[in-house]
């Protein structure tokens, strides 16, 4: 009856988590496609309107770290509970800005808010279940992250149409409460460190700075100017205060918010994070430029394009749990590096796309991309979520979630780099951000700034794989937690 009870919780606090999941990533992008429409609405200029995701994006980033290892030391439901109620907050907010600024305010709350449920939520179902289950529920939580990512546009669509743009803000609150109470009714508080243990201020805000400054320089680069003073000075700060964050937490050892032994002593760790950094940079900018050439060269309306793009979401979501099934068995390792290569080979036939590619092939070669995605994602975070202490677990889950979010940024800005080389600025600015396509804009171009990204990203898929290789042999706590 117990062990029949002590399942059912498990299963509760998955159910609970993927909520978390999924919100997080979905408010992410909901907010791309409905930003014409609130530009317009609250008379934003393209410069202010690029801080509606930035600002949110980069609040997030900078407080995942931080925010896991407060986990660790305070535990992890109430800051799970805490980081709903500031999302749910900021949610509303959002929904009632009657200014740009009002707005972006907003936004920052509800990335703070967002970043206290993405770092806790791998973490209670790390803590909830034993290893032998552990990668087929964090690949059901994986799904939920798929989902929140490719759900966002075309839901933000459907609400900006049919109830105006605060609607895509408001359907947040109600399932913020109801998940708020459900956490508070079921999820057990889980052992963490003495009260007595002493926050790292200072790692918390040097890491902080650095990555703000790394995120803004990195969404801004192209339209500031790569070599522009402003941008040379953010990546300067960026660099100095992550050789502070790097120096205090060296200083501090066991009592830092980052214990560097993490990186040096624990190779299963180290690869698989820098696989993940990798996975995302090679591959989160694909659905904006399909889109575009979908739309722009081959004609397709928005209802098409959104059908033809389901296919890589879809592959992730159905492989994600069975791939996770599969790490808990045979490991990571060849899971994880055949995925990467399996996604190289999808980015490489995407460079092939020209104005007479049909809607088959494009559907082919994002669902191999799909495929080699859902293949690494699960394992490689069962892999970093099995390979430290249970007091490291926020710590854990919040690397990978700051690593997972500066991949996509870095994915943004290497694939609107590439493409400006062979089109324009003006032309990535509508690519990413929705602004106004420049007159004269020739398909040639941006087909050419598309074959050069795809190329490039398959590259960095290719050094993804190999840093998954180097993560060693599998280990194989299937067996051994089932000896005991």
């Amino acid at each position: 009856m117990e062990q029949g009870e002590e399942q059912r919780y498990r299963w509760t606090v998955l159910l609970i988590a993927c909520f978390g999941s999924l919100m997080g990533p979905l408010d992410s992008t909901i907010v791309s496609v409905s930003l014409p429409t609130i530009s317009q609405d609250l008379g934003m200029g393209y410069a202010a309107s690029v801080w509606v995701p930035t600002a949110y994006l980069a609040v997030t980033a900078a407080l995942l770290l931080t925010v896991g290892r407060l986990s660790d030391i305070r535990g992890r439901r109430p800051i799970f509970i805490a980081g709903f109620g500031i999302f749910v907050l900021g949610s509303f907010l959002c929904s009632i800005s009657h200014s740009g600024e009002q707005l972006i305010i907003s936004r920052v709350i509800q990335g703070g808010g967002a970043a206290f449920i993405m770092a806790t939520s791998p973490a209670l179902i790390t803590d909830a279940f034993p290893p032998w289950e552990r990668g087929k529920a964090l690949g059901i939580n994986a799904m939920s992250v798929y989902i929140g990512l490719s759900l966002g546009p075309p839901l933000g669509a459907f609400l900006t149409e049919r109830f105006g743009w605060p609607s895509i803000f408001l359907v947040n609150v109600p399932i913020g409460i109801a998940v708020m109470l459900l956490a508070y009714w079921k999820i057990r508080e889980t052992p963490h460190a003495p009260g007595d243990e002493r926050f790292d201020i200072v790692g918390a805000v040097t890491f902080a700075v650095a990555l703000v400054a790394f995120l803004i320089a990195l969404t801004f680069g192209e339209s500031w100017g790569w070599g522009s003073g402003r941008i040379l000075g953010l990546l300067a700060m960026a660099a100095t205060f992550f050789v502070a964050f790097v120096m205090t937490e060296r200083k501090l050892g066991e009592r830092a918010m980052f214990q560097l032994t993490l990186v040096t002593r624990n190779r299963l760790f180290a690869s698989s994070n820098l696989s993940a950094l990798l996975n995302y940079a090679s591959y989160f900018g694909v659905s904006f430029i399909i889109s575009f050439f979908l739309q722009r060269v081959l004609g397709y309306d928005l209802y098409i394009t959104g059908l033809i793009l389901l296919a890589m979401p879809l592959a992730m979501s159905v492989l994600s749990p069975i791939s996770g099934w599969m790490s808990d068995r045979v490991g990571s390792r060849a899971l994880a590096s055949g995925g990467m290569f399996l996604m190289a080979a999808g980015l490489l036939l995407l460079s092939t796309l020209d104005a007479g590619t049909t809607a088959v092939e494009v559907v082919a070669y994002t669902l191999l991309l799909g495929i080699g995605m859902g293949l690494f994602a699960t394992p490689n975070t069962s892999a970093i979520m099995g390979c430290v202490e249970r007091d490291q677990l926020g710590v854990a889950s919040g690397t990978l979630s700051t690593m997972r979010t500066v991949g996509q940024s870095l994915s943004l800005a290497i694939m609107g780099a590439l493409i400006a080389t062979a089109a324009s600025t003006e032309l990535v600015s509508a690519l990413f951000m929705g602004a106004p396509l420049p007159p004269g804009t020739m398909d040639e171009d941006f087909i050419m700034g598309m074959a050069l990204a795809f190329r490039v990203s398959a590259g960095i898929a290719v050094a993804g794989a190999i840093t998954s290789l180097a993560r060693g042999p599998a280990r194989r706590a299937y067996r051994e937690s089932r000896q005991e």
